[in-house]
Order: C-alpha cells, then structure tokens, then sequence
C-alpha cells in the first residue's frame, strides 16, 4: 500500500480509496495505477504502460494511452488540469510522484470499529 495526497493506493490490484472511500476506477484505471504505483518516483515508459496494460499489439498507442492517463487524473488529482499525483515525463512516459509513502503492517488496516 502508498499513500499518497490523500489517497491510499493497493499496489497489487491498483485500487485507490480516499477517507476510507473507494474510488471508482476501471479494471483499465486501475492496472495503470498499479504499474505506476509499484514504481513511485520513477517514470515509467510509456511503451511498457501500454503492453503490460493492453498488450504488444498496443505498444506504440500513445495517444490511447494519453486519452486514459486524462481520465484517470480527472478521478483521482483535485485539479486535473494541472496535475501533483501523476506527472508526464516527456520523451518518456508517466511517474507517481515521489512523495508517496509506503503503508505498511496495522497502518493498512483500520482499528476495530473505526473507519479509516
């Protein structure tokens, strides 16, 4: 698990949640929040975004992959114009910013009869 801007982000199935609300994300959003989760801080090509995500076949799609980076922003950055959480590294691909946290043991899990 990250933590991030306020979201928390499972890193083995991609999906997010803010206070304790998980956010509605496709099966396609959340395996591209996942290759950049497992990864934070660096940039990950965009080649490899769209095979590991689409498959061979989509390897050169950038502007399919583009389309789906803007529509995970709008779901998860407050202002989506003007991005914190993903960043485009130009000539390259995308990266979860750096700032993310690693959650690890009891902090994952809510104590008993509290909400996270």
């Amino acid at each position: 698990m990250l933590r991030v801007n306020g979201l928390q982000i499972d890193t083995k199935s991609g999906e997010a949640s803010r206070q304790g609300e998980r956010l509605p994300l496709t099966r396609k959003e959340r395996l591209l929040l996942r290759e950049l989760a497992i990864r934070p801080g660096r940039a990950v090509p965009a080649e490899q975004m769209l095979t590991n995500v689409w498959g061979v076949s989509y390897r050169d799609d950038l502007p399919y992959l583009r389309v789906w980076m803007s529509r995970l922003r709008s779901k998860l950055e407050p202002a989506s114009s003007s991005p914190s959480l993903i960043k485009t590294v130009q000539g390259i691909g995308y990266l979860l910013d750096a700032g993310a946290e690693p959650v690890t043991g009891a902090a994952q899990r809510p104590a008993t009869g509290t909400r996270a």
